[in-house]
């Protein structure tokens, strides 16, 4: 009997899509790409966009490449049990002295509830202070933004952007909801001992 939140194989189904004002899919497509920002803090980050089929090969080499210990933190924008946004602040669960082999395994038991579903973000950082985000768009930021990313990126064919947009630069925006998803939020919660925290 196969476990019922481990698919054996996951459909190339984005987290978001590019859409028109009326809903419909508009035709943009995911571009593959870095682009180099200032967050609003002030600190440097990379903008990754790959195409669904990439994105959890490309979060895996980037997480695989953070100091340790982990620090985990999951932003539930959602309530699974209305389906609306909550109110307010998202609800955040934390986790300290992650060790990343524990931490990968447990981010491939989830994978459609990470890579296809749209209601939360995740959070990574590393012993050094360096940080991996997968927002709820399927976009990833890493932070700080350091040569060491930038040829990990490079060495996967993942090129720095001149000019053009990303998913996130989009006028109207249609993110996707992935049914096994709340299986496997319960056991991501569990498995990484994430204790929900004030906001």
């Amino acid at each position: 009997m196969s476990d019922p939140v481990t698919p054996a194989a996951l459909p190339a189904a984005p987290k978001a899509i590019s859409v028109t004002q009326e809903g419909e899919p508009d035709g943009f497509e995911i571009p593959t790409a870095y682009r180099a920002e200032v967050a609003p803090d002030g600190t440097t980050r990379l903008s990754v966009s790959v195409p669904p089929e990439r994105l959890a090969e490309v979060f895996y080499a980037l997480a695989g490449a953070l100091s340790t210990p982990w620090s985990v933190m999951y932003l539930q924008l959602t309530d699974r049990r209305r389906g609306k946004q909550h109110e307010g602040k998202p609800r955040r669960f934390l986790s300290v002295d992650v060790a990343p082999k524990l931490g990968l395994e447990t981010f491939k038991r989830c994978e459609s509830l990470l890579f296809r579903d749209a209601r939360h973000q995740l959070w990574v950082r590393g012993g050094l202070t360096e940080q991996l985000v997968l927002d709820e768009m399927g976009l990833v930021y890493v932070y700080p933004d350091d040569f060491s990313f930038r040829d990990l990126l490079e060495g996967m064919g993942v090129p720095e952007m001149k000019r053009g947009k990303l998913l996130c630069d989009r006028d109207y925006v249609k993110v996707q909801f992935e049914a096994t998803a709340d299986a496997q939020e319960t056991l991501l919660l569990a498995n990484l001992r994430l204790a929900e925290v004030a906001g």
